[in-house]
């Protein structure tokens, strides 16, 4: 493949074999190493045998809920680890999400974290993008999605107790939502980039949602 080709604007495909993989760590996320070859990207030589750690993460559901009455993005709150470790807000907002169980619908999956976390029914649901967390650290895949919800419905709190869960959950207006994302005040990944989806295709993609339901185009 040409230089220039290597320019285009989408992931690629490159030659790669997988010669070992050593398991390093167990635990919820295990950590392996991987020893692996691959083609150098002008495809004149080949790196052999090189030594890849990664964390071996099932792929994961988040949802975007948006009521549309309200133009507001129903958002939870909670304790996170990494946060702890590297900010001073140790419980960051975030978007309702979750591991995909094995065997299950990717959007079943989607509807039953936000119904745990958020307390709320999907009135209507479809999936937006998918993308890699972080593929130099991890194999893990988000399926993004966006659902039609009633905020009025919010509990005070939600979460599972057998999980330690402690969530505050709460509809936010999304222009002073853009607005702390524009000031830095967010530092969750996966919000920040629905939100910046949402900014360029959410309202009409809702609005489509929304059709769904009542059967009646807007």
């Amino acid at each position: 493949m040409s230089v220039a080709d290597r320019r285009r604007l989408a992931d690629q495909a490159l030659d790669f074999s997988i010669n070992g993989c050593e398991r390093l760590a167990d635990g919820f996320r295990p950590l392996d190493r991987f020893i692996v070859s691959y083609d150098s990207l002008d495809g004149t030589r080949r790196y052999e045998n090189v030594g890849r750690e990664v964390l071996r993460c099932r792929s994961a559901a988040i949802i975007l809920p948006y009521d549309p009455v309200r133009d507001a993005i129903v958002l939870i709150r909670q304790f996170r680890i990494g946060a702890a470790l590297m900010t001073p807000g140790a419980a960051p907002l975030e978007l309702p999400a979750g591991l995909i169980d094995d065997g299950e619908r990717t959007a079943d999956t989607a509807a039953r974290e936000m119904r745990e976390e958020t307390g709320l029914e999907a009135l209507a649901i479809a999936p937006i993008f998918s993308a890699l967390s972080s593929p130099g650290l991890c194999d893990e895949m988000l399926h993004y999605f966006m659902a039609i919800v009633d905020a009025s419905r919010l509990p005070l709190s939600a979460g599972l107790a057998e999980e330690h869960e402690d969530i505050l959950p709460f509809a936010a207006p999304v222009a002073p939502l853009l607005e702390a994302m524009d000031e830095g005040k967010l530092m969750n990944g996966p919000l920040i980039t629905a939100l910046h989806w949402f900014d360029r295709k959410g309202r009409p993609m809702a609005r489509v949602l929304a059709d769904s339901i009542t059967g009646t185009p807007s």
